[in-house]
């Protein structure tokens, strides 16, 4: 067991800066099971061996054990297993420059969090000058903004399109699930979705598509297909707005980042739809698509500060949506419309995906909502 009491805030700081992973079996894990473990044993604090062994790893014999640059999320099984054992020098040299490499992120973390506490104390005082009368609770709630999701490209709805929603509370979620969403921008479109058994259903709202996917119903033609990403696009903004929470820190707003900087997308935002494709992505690991625009082998057909269209085997189509944080892990995502089409043929289709930035020298990971 650990004798360093680690603050919940640090504790959340390295896993989150880690990736969520353990470091010693490089699997997942949640924040409710992880440990921070100590590189160098913090039994050692006191053993006369300690500034030998700091010296031998190349540290200063002022190193402290309980620095940041000696801390590192594991899994409990993971963390129970290796125990105060020391590691030899070449692994305890590799687990230290995780930890080295981490600590920037992790204090700037942590410094969010120092934010947010001031932030508290903040609250404190207004709710002190509330009860001495200083203050009414009506002046709060005019000046405090509402809960609302905001979008970078307006939800039309087919029966009000001239009425662009730019923004989304929770308690309009309902509302907005019985409406017919705006497709291909004609309002009396609509997608048509089936099985195999012959039962047909025509869809125009998010909650009718929401019963055709329970149902195990899909789009039927490739027009219907095309539809389809309306409704995706539509789903994934009432499905986000129901969950919707303001981050605690961002690495795509002060300096901004986005879709448009190619050197923070990795080559899983482009689409795999055949075997090849997949072959060709898994055998270019690590490389942006910076790095494909500078070979010649991606082609820009368009771009704006939210959107950007290029050619590889397919057409793609990236449009940021809106920005908050999705996953819950206090950072802020970008949430982005995709739409995929044949250079040459009729099909396209659409989805979603979200791009996490959880690191100021990380690139984008990409995820669905």
């Amino acid at each position: 067991m650990s004798l360093q009491k680690i603050a919940l805030e640090l504790r959340h700081a390295i896993w989150l800066t880690h990736r969520r992973r353990c470091v010693y079996c490089s699997e997942p894990v949640s924040f409710a099971e992880v440990d921070v473990d100590h590189v160098i044993p913090e039994s050692l604090a006191n053993d006369p061996a300690l500034p030998g062994l700091l010296i031998g790893l190349g540290l200063p014999p002022t190193f402290s054990l309980s620095s940041v640059q000696n801390l590192v999320p594991a899994h409990r099984r993971c963390n129970i297993s290796k125990s105060s054992d020391i590691f030899n020098e070449s692994s305890a040299r590799f687990f230290l420059h995780l930890a080295e490499k981490a600590s920037v992120n992790v204090q700037s973390i942590l410094a969010s969090h120092k934010g947010r506490n001031k932030a508290e104390e903040l609250i404190s005082t207004v709710e002190g000058a509330i009860r001495s009368g200083l203050i009414l609770p009506m002046d709060i709630q005019q000046a405090q903004p509402p809960d609302r999701l905001k979008l970078s490209k307006p939800l039309l709805f087919a029966d009000r399109p001239d009425e662009p929603v730019i923004s989304i509370s929770p308690d309009e979620i309902e509302t907005y699930l019985d409406r017919p969403v705006l497709m291909g921008g004609n309002p009396i479109f609509s997608a048509n979705f089936g099985d195999n058994s012959g039962i047909r259903m025509t869809v125009r709202t998010c909650r009718e598509y929401r019963a055709a996917l329970a149902a195990g119903f899909y789009a039927l033609t490739t027009y219907d297909i095309k539809s389809e990403a309306f409704l995706k696009v539509a789903n994934t903004l009432l499905a986000g707005a129901a969950m919707v929470r303001v981050p605690l820190i961002s690495y795509v707003r002060n300096p901004h980042f986005g879709i448009t900087d190619l050197d923070l997308l990795p080559l899983s935002v482009l689409p795999c739809v055949s075997l090849d494709d997949t072959r060709a992505v898994a055998d270019m690991a690590g490389v942006s698509l910076a790095d494909l625009l500078a070979r010649g082998e991606i082609k820009i057909l368009n771009v704006s500060s939210n959107e950007i269209s290029l050619e590889w085997h397919w057409g793609l189509m990236l449009r940021e949506i809106c920005r908050a944080d999705f996953d819950g892990d206090g950072v802020e995502d970008i949430l982005c419309e995709c739409y995929l089409w044949a250079p040459e043929g009729t099909l396209g289709f659409g989805w979603t995906s979200i791009l996490s930035r959880t690191s100021a020298e990380g690139m984008f990971v990409i995820s669905n909502l």
